[in-house]
C-alpha cells in the first residue's frame, strides 16, 4: 500500500528545482553578455580593408557619373512625308556601307521630281530665247546707229559745201541755214540713238541677271529635289550596325520622322554629366579615368556643353582605347576629372569612406589593435584621397565601412 509523501518535502524538492533552474538561467545570460561583449569589441581581419599611409603623386580629380554610349551613331530621318512600303533589314543586323534598310512611298515626291525638272528645263529656254531676243535688238541698233553717224557725216559735207559756194557767190544764206538745220537735227537724232543703245544695254543686262538668278533658285530646289529622292532610298550612311527600324510596313510617316539608327558598336566613348559648381574643374583636354568596375580605362575631355540643365553639366569622353572588349553600349561608369597635381602627398586608399574634404573618425591598426583617430582630409585622386593631418606615413588605416562600430574606441583585430 502506497504512503502519501508530506506536503514539507515536496516544497523542499520545488524550492531546489527552481534554484537549480534559477542558476542554470543566469549562467546563460551571463555567458551571452560576455559573448556579446567580446563579439563588440573585435573585428575580424578577414572583413575589412586596410591602408598603408604613404607619400606620392597624387592626381587631384572631381568625380562625375557616365554611360557609354557608341562613338558614331546616327538618326536616319524622312526627308519626305510617306509611307514605309517594305524592310529589308532588322535591328541588330550588321550593315555595310550603301545598304538599304527600307523602301518609302515616293510616287507623290517623284511627280514632284519631274514636275521641278521640266520648269528648270523651261526656264532655261527661256533663258536662250531672251539672251537671243536681247543680241538681236541690240544688234539691230548698233546697226542703225553706224547709218546715222554716216548720214552726219553726209549733213557735215553738205553744210562745207553750202559754205564754200556761197564764199565764191554759187550759193544763198537760206541753203546755209537749211543745210546747219538739217545737221543739228541729225546730230540730236544720232545722240538720242546713242542714249537708247545705252539704256537697252544695261536694261538687257538687269533682265538677264533677273532671269539668271530665278534659273539659279530653280536650280537649285531641283538639286534639293534630286538630293531627298536619294535620301528617301534609306541606305546605311557607313558601316555599322542597325540598332532600331521602323519596321511598321505601311505606317505613315512625317516628314524629320525616325526611321533607323545605325551605330558602331566597335568603338565606344563616354557621356558624363557633373555638378555645375566643379564647372571651373572641367575643359577640354583634361585627362580623364573612366571606371567600369575593377576596369580603368584612360582617357581626355572633348566637348563641353556650356548650357547647364537641371544644375548639371554634360560632356564626352574621348577614350584612348575605345574598342576596348569591356566596353558595352549602356553601361554606367565612374568618371574621375584630373584637373591638378601634387608630387608629393601624404596619402591613403580611396574607398566609400570619403565624401569629400574635411575631418573624419578613422581607425588606425596597431599591434592587432583598432583605435579611432580624428583625421582631416583633402582632396583625392580616383585612387588616393589626400591626409592633411592626423596621419604619419608608415601607419595604417580601415579603409571600410565602419559606420557600425561608431559607439566604439578601440576594436581589437581578430584574425
Amino acid at each position: 500500500m502506497d504512503t502519501q509523501i508530506p506536503q514539507e518535502i515536496l516544497r523542499r524538492r520545488r524550492r531546489k528545482k527552481i534554484v537549480k533552474l534559477a542558476s542554470v538561467g543566469t549562467g546563460i545570460v551571463v555567458v551571452f553578455i560576455v559573448l556579446v561583449s567580446v563579439l563588440r569589441s573585435g573585428v575580424d581581419a578577414s572583413t575589412i580593408t586596410l591602408s598603408t599611409v604613404d607619400r606620392g603623386v597624387l592626381e587631384v580629380s572631381v568625380t562625375a557619373a557616365g554611360k557609354v554610349v557608341p562613338l558614331f551613331e546616327e538618326i536616319i530621318a524622312s526627308p519626305v512625308a510617306s509611307k514605309v512600303l517594305e524592310v529589308y533589314r532588322k535591328s541588330g543586323e550588321r550593315l555595310e556601307a550603301g545598304d538599304t534598310i527600307l523602301r518609302l512611298d515616293l510616287a507623290a515626291t517623284n511627280t514632284d521630281f519631274e514636275r521641278q525638272r521640266d520648269e528648270l528645263e523651261m526656264k532655261r529656254s527661256k533663258i536662250e530665247q531672251q539672251r537671243s531676243n536681247a543680241e538681236t535688238q541690240l544688234s539691230e541698233m548698233a546697226m542703225q546707229i553706224r547709218i546715222d553717224s554716216m548720214r552726219l557725216q553726209r549733213s557735215e559735207v553738205q553744210l562745207r559745201n553750202e559754205r564754200y559756194l556761197d564764199s565764191i557767190g554759187a550759193s544763198t544764206a537760206d541753203k546755209i541755214r537749211q543745210a546747219e538745220l538739217e545737221l543739228a537735227v541729225q546730230r540730236m537724232q544720232y545722240e538720242q540713238l546713242k542714249l537708247k543703245y545705252a539704256n537697252l544695254v544695261k536694261n538687257t543686262e538687269a533682265d538677264m541677271r533677273v532671269t539668271d538668278l530665278d534659273y539659279n533658285i530653280a536650280r537649285k530646289n531641283f538639286a534639293l529635289a534630286r538630293k531627298t529622292m536619294g535620301d528617301a532610298q534609306v541606305r546605311a550612311p557607313r558601316s555599322a550596325t542597325l540598332t532600331w527600324v521602323n519596321d511598321q510596313i505601311g505606317a505613315t510617316v512625317a516628314q524629320g520622322a525616325q526611321l533607323a539608327i545605325v551605330s558602331d558598336l566597335s568603338h565606344f566613348k563616354v557621356e558624363g554629366e557633373i555638378a555645375d559648381s566643379y564647372a571651373e574643374k572641367i575643359a577640354p583636354g583634361n585627362r580623364v579615368v573612366v571606371e567600369l568596375g575593377s576596369t580603368k580605362l584612360a582617357g581626355s575631355v572633348g566637348n563641353v556643353v556650356p548650357a547647364v540643365a537641371n544644375g548639371q553639366i554634360k560632356f564626352t569622353v574621348a577614350l584612348d582605347e575605345n574598342d576596348d572588349p569591356k566596353l558595352r553600349s549602356g553601361l554606367k561608369a565612374d568618371v574621375f576629372i584630373i584637373n591638378s597635381v601634387k608630387d608629393d602627398a601624404v596619402r591613403i586608399a580611396n574607398r566609400s569612406y570619403y565624401r569629400g574634404p574635411g575631418r573624419y573618425e578613422l581607425w588606425v591598426v596597431s599591434a592587432g589593435v583598432a583605435r579611432k583617430r580624428s583625421v582631416v582630409l583633402g582632396e583625392s585622386s580616383y585612387e588616393y584621397v589626400e591626409v592633411v593631418e592626423g596621419l604619419l606615413p608608415g601607419e595604417t588605416v580601415i579603409v571600410s565601412d565602419m559606420s557600425r562600430y561608431r559607439d566604439e574606441s578601440k576594436l581589437k583585430i581578430r584574425e
